[in-house]
């Protein structure tokens, strides 16, 4: 593939958090805490030679929330997009909602469907050129934290959904917009058994887990290039 390519980023605290010092609870005594994160942009720029432009996202944030920064870039500098949402959907009890008819172009925001349809309908209308690339949330495991904090990748339920919900709607966007997946719940590696190993405290990765989760996205971003 070739080299510097320019990308830009959205997402939430697990690609906002890269190139600043982590600064979450460390239930599993890492040593990367007060570290500088070498997290996607890093390890994508060390691997392929992507070009970071611009990070966009924001710890926290929902597809909507995200959706207000991306309806203010017209993204025409950008060659390569990549989305990384949908963990705080579900915790935040966002409505999935179902996917647009084929001719729609108005979609309800107010959904987590309609919000990310919004958005890459804004992508790609700004900039019919540009590749994107969504990633699914990864596995996570807090049972042994407060409430509300308590959440099982596989088990919990919120709002009648589980994790895996939102990552099958990730899938279907994907092939809605004929945009390649990187299932990171899938293939990463990453599992309610090695989470303590890989993480701070059950949800973000560390400077090791960025380098061994990161792999399924590198191969999704070289087979379109």
């Amino acid at each position: 593939m070739k080299k510097s390519i320019k990308t830009i980023y959205f997402g939430d605290s697990i690609m906002a958090s890269d190139s600043k010092p982590y600064h979450y609870d460390n239930d599993n005594n890492q040593p990367d805490k007060n570290k500088l994160s070498r997290g996607y942009p890093t390890l994508l720029n060390e691997k392929l030679g992507l070009v970071n432009i611009g990070n966009f996202a924001v710890g926290g944030q929902t597809i909507k929330q995200q959706l207000e920064i991306i309806l203010t870039n017209d993204l025409k500098d950008a060659e390569l997009c990549i989305i990384s949402v949908g963990i705080n959907d579900f915790s935040l009890s966002t409505k999935i909602g179902s996917l647009p008819k084929s001719t729609d172009t108005e979609f309800d925001e107010n959904t987590f469907y309609g919000a990310y349809c919004k958005a890459l309908h804004h992508i790609f209308t700004s900039n019919p050129f540009i590749k994107v690339v969504l990633m699914t949330p990864l596995h996570r495991d807090t049972l042994k934290r407060k409430p509300p904090a308590r959440i099982s990748g596989i088990d919990t339920v919120v709002n009648g959904n589980r994790i895996i919900d939102f990552v099958n709607a990730i899938r279907n966007i994907g092939e809605f917009f004929s945009c390649p997946v990187a299932d990171m719940y899938a293939n990463c590696g990453l599992n309610r058994y090695n989470l303590p190993k890989f993480t701070f405290e059950g949800v973000h990765p560390t400077n090791k887990g960025y380098e061994f989760i990161s792999p399924t996205l590198i191969n999704t971003v070289k087979s379109i290039f």
